[in-house]
């Protein structure tokens, strides 16, 4: 039986180099991945916050005025909820020009759900399912995460949302995104962003 001879040692030889140098891309990438995800470490309560449970997560059933502090930027996740373009030119238009504040009113379906309506002027802007779980005392979204490839725009996107309760019945959000990308893959941009310990005013009653 014939050896093998060298042209065919060193295409093997070259072919394994390869898969190596593959296998070492892959793991930056996925390692890269991993620290790119947004994230909402664990916090110490603040003194007027109360601990969200499952036993007591009903407590932020109620209708609260948004802090204009912080409103969502273009086509941004906004109270759980990502904001389509239609949304944001209502948003544009009555909240940012005529002063009209969102109403975000919370109703808890169960220890993993959440239904939010957002009403801008008494007209429902929509309504939807916030999923998540309860964590370090809040009830805490599941991850938000897209990859947008495309020849104008290459965008990744990783977000995280969570909602706590204060003792005087206002509820706080943490926000935190992480998000870049290029512009024609020449251009780079960076639009991470995060707020922490966002009140917002409860109008209904107790």
């Amino acid at each position: 039986m014939n050896k093998p001879g060298p042209m065919f040692k060193a295409f093997f030889t070259k072919n394994k180099r390869d898969t190596s140098f593959l296998k070492h891309v892959a793991c930056w990438c996925m390692l890269l991945f991993i620290c790119s995800c947004a994230t909402l470490g664990k916090t110490a309560l603040a003194p007027n916050q109360i601990e969200l449970t499952a036993e007591n997560l009903y407590l932020i059933n109620g209708t609260y005025e948004n802090n204009s502090n912080e409103g969502p930027p273009y086509l941004d996740y906004f109270w759980g909820s990502y904001l389509k373009a239609k949304e944001f030119k209502i948003v544009s238009k009555q909240v940012n020009k005529e002063n009209k504040p969102y109403l975000v009113s919370l109703n808890v379906l169960n220890k993993k759900k959440i239904r939010a309506s957002v009403t801008i002027n008494d007209s429902l802007l929509k309504t939807y399912t916030i999923r998540g779980k309860i964590k370090n005392g809040y009830f805490e979204q599941h991850r938000k995460m897209y990859i947008l490839p495309a020849l104008l725009i290459n965008e990744y996107h990783s977000s995280k949302f969570r909602i706590g309760l204060l003792k005087d019945h206002k509820v706080l959000t943490d926000f935190k995104k992480i998000e870049f990308g290029t512009v024609y893959f020449f251009s780079p941009f960076n639009n991470s962003a995060a707020y922490y310990s966002l009140p917002h005013l409860r109008i209904t009653p107790e």
